[in-house]
């Protein structure tokens, strides 16, 4: 398909997913072929920041806003929303986005690579309108390799699984460690402790076994905020 820019007049050679593109001579923004029914963009309600707070320190190495299109039909009763869209992306299949603030689709609120393109026998086949719902594509730093994960920009959930980086899984073996060496010190010192004071008088064993449970804790938590430390 072959149109004229509507600014310079330049020819563009466009395929049929293309809805928003921008001029490459003259950086105009052109509208390719619109469906029926105008469609809408729903705005963020979340941050780019919140979004960089839900994983570790240094983890995230970019944050790129994209719009990707749903199919939104029986809008006067129930809300029915349908992907509209051909790209790989697993997580989404069967994700319905929340419902958010909508305004008319205008060029002059988003950029053109912003918009995932839209399925238009699908959009023609149905009554509904195109909503494009916004997501965070963050891109992780891992052990060797980079990957994406999305994250909804209306209602801040993470879509899919935060991968389980090695820093974290020895961490986590770390912890455990340290409740596996706390338990058997407290049971090393208590047995004997037991069959010592057993005859002692109450109030004075009470005291003793609080002793007994509060320091192998204080020294517990004291290592492991010298390991954390060390890191």
């Amino acid at each position: 398909m072959i149109i004229n820019c509507t600014q310079c007049g330049a020819q563009q050679v466009v395929i049929e997913s293309d809805f928003f593109m921008r001029c490459p001579y003259c950086e105009a923004r052109i509208i390719v072929d619109p469906p029926e029914n105008v469609p809408a963009l729903v705005e963020p309600s979340v941050a780019r920041e919140h979004v960089r707070r839900l994983f570790p320190s240094g983890m995230v190495s970019s944050v790129e806003m994209k719009y990707f299109p749903y199919l939104e039909t029986d809008i006067s009763s129930d809300r029915k929303v349908q992907r509209c869209f051909n790209q790989p992306w697993q997580d989404l299949e069967d994700y319905i986005p929340p419902s958010g603030n909508m305004r008319v689709f205008d060029e002059s609120l988003v950029e053109p690579d912003q918009l995932i393109p839209f399925d238009r026998d699908m959009a023609c086949k149905s009554c509904g309108r195109v909503i494009f719902h916004p997501f965070y594509v963050v891109m992780l730093n891992l052990e060797g390799y980079s990957e994406g994960l999305l994250a909804d920009a209306v209602s801040g959930k993470l879509i899919g699984e935060l991968p389980v980086t090695e820093e974290r899984r020895v961490s986590a073996q770390n912890l455990f460690r340290t409740f596996l060496v706390t338990l058997s010190a407290g049971l090393v010192f208590t047995i004997p402790i037991y069959f010592l004071t057993k005859d002692m008088d109450h109030s004075w064993l009470s005291r003793i076994w609080t002793f007994i449970v509060i320091i192998p804790l204080a020294v517990a938590f004291y290592y492991s905020r010298i390991r954390a430390g060390r890191r």
